[in-house]
């Protein structure tokens, strides 16, 4: 599982753009937090939003496909893929980072910045 460079930076500076969000790497992707809740991450070049039992059919209702670990292992996914085109969709982009950012905080997700050793790289909504 990689992350190109090439992808990060579209998905931060499209996220970038409708919410103040940072992010860091974890395991084998990146992790994305807004004001430290993680809301999504992406793994192997694919953005996922975080969904609970509310939102969850909503993106069963966009054909939106579950992030799985291990393809030989099917678990459910509290990770949903994000299609590229809503990355160029501001507003689209908006509604549904709000829907992952109300699931993330229903949970106990929140990350405590000061005690994470890695550094997180902090991006500001550009004017």
């Amino acid at each position: 599982m990689t992350v190109s460079n090439t992808y990060i930076d579209r998905v931060i500076a499209s996220l970038s753009h409708v919410a103040e969000i940072s992010y860091r790497r974890i395991f084998n992707g990146i992790g994305i937090y807004y004001h430290g809740v993680q809301f999504a991450i992406v793994v192997n070049d694919h953005l996922y939003f975080r969904a609970d039992e509310y939102s969850r059919p909503l993106y069963l209702q966009k054909s939106m496909k579950a992030f799985q670990p291990r393809a030989s292992v099917q678990v459910e996914s509290c990770f949903f893929e994000l299609p590229d085109e809503v990355l160029n969709a501001p507003a689209e982009l908006r509604h549904w980072l709000r829907i992952a950012v109300e699931a993330a905080q229903t949970g106990d997700y929140r990350d405590d910045e000061t005690t994470v050793e890695t550094p997180i790289r902090h991006m500001r909504q550009r004017a």
